[in-house]
């Protein structure tokens, strides 16, 4: 396979992560002295983030949609509410021991470059951005909008990898952020995070996005939970494209493994 530092002939674009190996270094610098590196519970444990819209109807169907998937996790997942944008989701991972997050799904809404959550009282920007680049420019500019200080947001190189296991799962289930658009140069925030996983010696770790924009109406009729797993997905792995695939639901860790086989072996 290609190495995973070529990132601009993997993705057509200089690498979105900025300077990766610093980020991840500092983060672990200054997270390691307060955290065990070994973990005290019994069993690893789950994340759900959902929220951040502006419409009360969306975030109840995120909620939904948390709860229904939770459903298909034997260990079941805590479903957290975003309330404080980027960096609260940053904190929440960052809390957590060594080697056990298991997986994390997201049901808010997403682009390319970011997860979106709907600006703070004070009118600034929260998102959880690709990388600190973006991160800083709409802190500055507040993109097209008006100028905000982007006080709870946040870029994916300030999350602690450490905390996943060998085999992580990472799960959006909002819009476009597994698009790979000539106009954004082939880069996403699935890709990234896949890629920033890999990195950080999750070598087994994928990140499952949709290609294009997602809904939550997988199943038809009145009063039925909301769904946003169909429709095509890319599951990511190592910041490129391990498959592709227009199963509804759950995409099973055997259905991950067997590709994962095929591109690493049984490592």
């Amino acid at each position: 396979m290609s190495s995973i530092f070529d990132f601009e002939d993997i993705m057509g674009v200089k690498s979105p992560l900025g300077n990766w190996m610093q980020d991840v270094n500092a983060a672990k610098a200054s997270r390691r002295l307060s955290k065990s590196p070994f973990s005290t519970e019994s069993s690893y444990s789950r994340l759900m983030f959902y929220g951040g819209a502006k419409k009360s109807s969306d975030n109840n169907t995120f909620l939904n949609a948390a709860r229904n998937v939770n459903k298909d996790y034997p260990v079941k997942a805590s479903i957290v509410e975003v309330k404080r944008g980027g960096q609260q989701v940053v904190d929440k991972i960052n809390s957590l021991s060594s080697n056990t997050l298991q997986s994390i799904d997201f049901f808010t809404h997403g682009s390319e470059n970011a997860f979106h959550f709907k600006r703070d009282s004070k009118g600034n920007m929260q998102d959880l951005y690709m990388n600190n680049k973006l991160e800083q420019e709409e802190g500055a500019t507040g993109g097209w909008f008006t100028s905000d200080k982007n006080e709870n947001g946040a870029d994916i190189g300030e999350i602690d990898y450490d905390v996943f296991t060998n085999a992580a799962k990472i799960e959006v289930h909002g819009c476009n952020t597994g698009m790979i658009d000539s106009a954004n140069k082939g880069a996403n925030i699935a890709a990234a995070l896949s890629l920033r996983m890999y990195i950080a010696g999750k070598k087994r770790a994928v990140v499952v996005g949709h290609t294009t924009f997602a809904n939550p109406n997988r199943f038809e009729g009145e009063d039925v939970p909301s769904d946003y797993r169909h429709g095509r997905r890319r599951v990511f792995h190592a910041g490129t494209v391990l498959f592709e695939t227009l199963q509804e639901g759950r995409i099973s860790a055997s259905t991950i493994n067997k590709y994962l086989n095929d591109k690493l072996g049984n490592d």
